[in-house]
């Protein structure tokens, strides 16, 4: 495995502008916000921040996965989102004296930019107009919330794990293959399906040219996996007028 490294390289710099956070800004107010990052480096299981802790700092994964969770009082564990490279988190926390609202934790070997919340409010407050930049990604953030919980709703299971494995090719046509960054335990949490639903769920888009073995997902193409994750159909696609198998049989 290469070793990660301790400092921001140019595609890192690429990932950072094109993150959600940071896509809509103009050269100079993305410039102005993200300063000189830092780079953190995380473990496998290590935490990068806890719930309820102060929300000292917003993140831009750059290599690897964090998985965003959320512990009850009767101590269960709900798994939030999992984020990967080139996507932006806890954003939304820079209101003074803030808590995040759940835990992050590396799912596998992982670097992130941090950037300090005490100086982006600092920016706020001498430049107003950064402001309304801000709150502009916060509710496309928002958005895409709103359609990721329509999707677990309404969505076939097997569809939610083709937009998944898409997701995880990052949106790149023709073949891919790529080890999954966590579980089927975890990835089924994501989803809101069982890990046996997830597991028949995988077995069915081996018609879509899907090849399962273990973690390791290869793919023929992406190209009609992309139409059955539109909703388009598609010959020899699994088809369910049930909304979801969220619970097995």
């Amino acid at each position: 495995m290469t070793p990660l490294l301790p400092r921001l390289t140019p595609q890192d710099w690429r990932r950072i502008r094109r993150a959600s956070v940071f896509a809509s800004l103009a050269d100079g107010d993305f410039a102005l916000i993200a300063g000189v990052p830092r780079c953190d480096l995380r473990q496998d299981g290590q935490t990068l921040f806890f719930q309820d802790e102060p929300a000292e700092a917003f993140f831009v994964v750059l290599d690897g996965w964090v998985v965003l969770s959320r512990d009850r009082s009767d101590g269960t564990r709900t798994v939030i989102k999992i984020v990967g490279p080139g996507e932006s988190f806890a954003e939304a926390m820079i209101a003074e004296d803030a808590r995040y609202p759940v835990g992050a934790e590396a799912a596998s070997p992982l670097r992130v930019a941090r950037f300090e919340t005490g100086r982006l409010r600092t920016l706020v407050a001498a430049t107003p107009s950064l402001g309304l930049s801000i709150v502009s990604a916060t509710f496309r953030q928002m958005q895409r919330l709103v359609d990721q919980i329509e999707h677990l709703k309404s969505w076939p299971a097997d569809r939610r794990v083709a937009a998944m494995i898409l997701q995880m090719c990052g949106g790149e046509p023709g073949p891919c293959r790529f080890d999954l960054p966590v579980s089927q335990r975890l990835i089924a949490a994501k989803l809101s399906i069982t890990p046996s639903t997830l597991s028949r769920s995988l077995k069915r888009l081996e018609t879509l040219g899907v090849t399962v073995d273990r973690r390791s997902i290869a793919i023929d193409g992406t190209d009609r996996l992309a139409r059955f994750a539109a909703g388009k159909k598609i010959d020899g696609a699994p088809t369910f007028s049930a909304p979801d198998l969220t619970k097995d049989k």
